[in-house]
């Protein structure tokens, strides 16, 4: 790790060298971190209220905030940082409102970390129980739902109390602890290549540090029950995939197969020398979704829309065309996973979803077709031309449509 070089006086070399310690420390319950601990660079900067991180794996601490924390306490906020990064929380806020995600990835991530860790959130950090088990987008909702009504508490604040509506208003001194790029560039003048370069590189070791934790069951707390072990894994986000996410993939790998191309071997008779099999080519894929927004839903959409994008990160897809239907098509666009936290869902009328299966026979590149729905609707009972999957959100269902697969999605 390296110094920011305007963190000369002593007592920042101080702050400095405690942090690097802490980090080290932190590789004890997070074994999995110990390449992104490894990687971070350290610079004080008493601009910054707390501790902020940006993408490039550049972590900046305000002194007199870090001399307050007791070793414990720095090693929560150190992995809270190192969660951000993890966690992709600067990609995910892209297409966003940047504060609101960063604060939705705040209360998800501290409540990982009191399961993990044993202990209380320090310095009055974000504090919304259970948020582990949630999505992102389904916490913004409910900040926007009930702004007046969620509580956004810092002890940088005085103690003081305040409502994410006064936070996210620009009434409270706090711009997050997810920094962008354009003030890493003003606070450390560079090249954005370099930059980039960076953050390409912390999110690889992300990456690799998400799959081993999935593959070692770790971020699993204290607890010996199976069921918070697996929302906390599911809170990391695109590396852990659950049965309903893998059924998903290989059902759109069965019906929608790539074209055999010899620019891409097959490992098919590997153990022949005589003979090359001819792979897939891997394309860009678009996934086709057809969103029950009948009032019926209501309750499941915004759980149904953070489950789309847990399986577009995961699966490498960024091209998501969603028909919206009640009764009659609301919505019929394209988005990338990021753009699906400023979501709007219309409808919640009826419950007829044929005009949106006709939509989608009218394009002849569908293939097929997703349709999230809780199986109380109306909808053709022909076969389509294209193949369907029918994802029901909930831990069981009767539904049984005539042509299809279908699956659930367990929401806890």
């Amino acid at each position: 790790m390296t110094t920011a070089v305007h963190a000369t006086s002593a007592g920042q070399q101080a702050t400095l060298d405690r942090i690097h310690r802490g980090l080290r420390r932190l590789t004890v319950p997070f074994p999995q971190f110990a390449g992104l601990a490894a990687a971070v660079r350290v610079a004080i900067d008493e601009s910054v209220p707390t501790m902020g991180v940006f993408a490039s794996g550049r972590l900046v601490a305000n002194s007199q905030f870090t001399a307050k924390l007791s070793d414990a306490d720095l090693q929560f906020v150190l992995a809270h940082e190192l969660l951000h990064l993890a966690l992709r929380t600067h990609e995910r806020a892209v297409g966003s409102k940047h504060l609101e995600f960063n604060y939705a990835h705040d209360y998800i991530i501290n409540d990982m970390l009191r399961d993990a860790l044993g202990m209380g959130i320090p310095a009055g950090g974000l504090d919304m129980p259970g948020a582990r088990e949630r999505t992102a987008e389904d916490i913004v909702l409910e900040m926007r739902r009930n702004p007046n009504t969620t509580q956004a508490r810092s002890r940088v604040w005085d103690g003081e109390t305040v409502t994410i509506e006064i936070a996210l208003s620009g009434g409270a001194p706090d711009a997050g602890d997810v920094l962008d790029a354009a003030l890493e560039r003003k606070m450390f003048p560079g090249s954005a290549e370099e930059q980039d370069k960076r953050a390409r590189a912390i999110r690889d070791l992300a990456v690799k540090g998400l799959a081993m934790a999935a593959a070692l069951g770790a971020m699993r707390g204290r607890g010996i029950g199976s069921g918070g072990g697996q929302q906390n894994v599911r809170a990391l986000r695109g590396i852990y995939r659950t049965p309903w996410q893998v059924a998903i993939q290989r059902w759109l790998e069965g019906v929608s197969p790539g074209e055999r191309t010899f620019t891409r071997a097959s490992r098919r008779g590997a153990d022949r020398e005589d003979i090359v099999l001819p792979g897939r080519r891997r394309e860009t894929m678009t996934l086709n979704v057809i969103l029950d927004t009948s009032g019926s839903m209501s309750d499941d959409i915004p759980f149904a829309i953070g489950a789309i994008a847990d399986f577009c990160e995961a699966t490498g897809i960024d091209d998501i065309r969603i028909v919206q239907c009640d009764t009659t098509v609301t919505s019929d666009e394209r988005l990338s996973p990021a753009e699906l936290a400023e979501y709007q869902v219309k409808g919640y009328g009826g419950s007829d979803l044929t005009a949106a299966f006709a939509a989608l026979v009218e394009d002849p590149r569908v293939t097929a077709a997703i349709v999230i729905t809780d199986g109380d609707i109306t909808y053709p009972r022909e076969p389509m031309p294209y193949a369907v999957l029918w994802v029901v959100p909930g831990a069981t269902t009767t539904f049984e449509p005539p042509y299809g697969r279908v699956v659930t999605m367990p929401k806890s």
